[in-house]
């Protein structure tokens, strides 16, 4: 054969494992830009009907326009929260239960449709879940085989509100203020996985909130049981293995943004929980909260999440002016960041008009497209 037709050939394989390498290197979160994440609190103080009712109200298109229309990249939507209700249906959590689909999780499945809906937008998802059972219910706790809440090291019993605080009962700990059990680990790891394999692709992402300290360090001691941390990830990626991970411990840039390593070892991109873009101090702000000023452990995907108006999931307008958004998220952006922001909703879907159109001008400015992939 031809010295120079042999050198060609190789060239192509090199090449051609280089494009391989490449494409299995590049991380989707890196390149999302901005995301919004919406707290869809539609679980209080509702009874069964109720609360199916207020479900079926959601109008998933207009919500699905409206995103697109911001140029978001990704969207945390929240399955559900500490208030034991959740808004998809989920046989595997309704027979711990004892329940009937409809009691305690929706008939219609919300997130499915979601799912759909933001896929043929070219918007990713990435599921809100916790990472223990609901702490607003006694029952649910018990039922989902977690740690109980306790007093001074001994069960407190269904009459004690679970959550507590020690400045208000001495002694009291909370579920997730305790390592978790394998049974609860087998349990939760059957819930996520019914959801996981339902939604398969749809779903790029879970972001685990209550991950506590307790848990981490938990990990090992785990690992010498049949159902530990890695069995219960192992069903959260059963139906998408390539999902990115966040787990949670609270809004302070040591454990948001991992600056002193993972909270779990499966963690692939940064909760990011804060309520600024600067490090608070007691006197002040501190430094930027960048990639830069705070790294991520390597292979972790460095990611802010804040709220863009008055809380989390409140507000009617945005609490920063246009240009210092764009600003903050352009900076981190160009550092290999994404960034996430928490915005209001109502139980039917709606944006409040004043933060959509803010989030819409942002969309304009920050946002363009190249060549079909999201470039910031």
């Amino acid at each position: 054969m031809d010295k120079q037709l042999i050198s060609r050939c190789w060239s192509l394989v090199i090449l051609s494992l280089l494009f391989v390498l490449n494409a299995r290197g590049e991380r989707w979160l890196e390149r999302s830009g901005y995301g919004l994440m919406f707290h869809y609190e539609a679980f209080k103080n509702h009874t069964p009907e109720s609360f199916n009712k207020t479900v079926d109200s959601f109008d998933v298109t207009r919500f699905a326009d409206a995103v697109a229309g911001t140029r978001a990249g990704h969207v945390i939507f929240v399955v559900g929260q500490h208030w034991g209700k959740y808004c998809a249906p989920n046989s595997v959590y309704e027979k711990l239960l004892g329940v009937e689909n409809g009691v305690w999780t929706s008939r219609r499945d919300l997130i499915l449709e979601i799912g759909r809906e933001l896929q043929k937008r070219d918007v990713r998802l990435i599921i809100y879940m916790t990472a223990r059972a609901p702490m607003r219910h006694y029952q649910v706790i018990k039922a989902m085989g977690d740690t109980l809440p306790s007093i001074n090291g001994k069960p407190a019993g269904p009459k004690v509100n679970p959550m507590s605080h020690p400045r208000k009962v001495k002694g009291f700990r909370r579920s997730e203020n305790q390592a978790p059990n394998p049974v609860f680990l087998k349990n939760w790891g059957a819930v996520c996985g019914e959801w996981s394999r339902r939604y398969g692709n749809l779903v790029s992402g879970w972001w685990f909130d209550g991950y506590k300290l307790e848990m981490k360090n938990a990990y090992e001691d785990l690992k010498k049981e049949e159902f530990n941390i890695d069995t219960w990830v192992r069903e959260i990626r059963s139906g998408n293995p390539s999902a990115e991970l966040a787990f949670n411990a609270g809004a302070h840039p040591t454990l948001s943004l991992c600056t002193k390593g993972r909270l779990c070892p499966h963690q692939t991109f940064t909760s990011g929980e804060n309520h600024g873009f600067y490090e608070k101090l007691k006197k002040g702000k501190g430094k930027a909260l960048t990639p830069g000023n705070f790294p991520a452990p390597k292979g972790v995907v460095w990611h802010i999440l804040l709220p863009v108006s008055d809380g989390w999931g409140a507000g009617e307008k945005s609490r920063f002016e246009l240009v210092t958004l764009k600003d903050r998220i352009d900076i981190i952006n160009a550092e290999g960041g994404a960034v996430t922001l928490d915005v209001p909703i109502a139980p039917d879907g709606v944006i409040p008009a004043g933060v959509l159109g803010f989030l819409q001008e942002l969309g304009r400015d920050s946002a363009k497209l190249k060549d079909g992939k999201r470039s910031y």
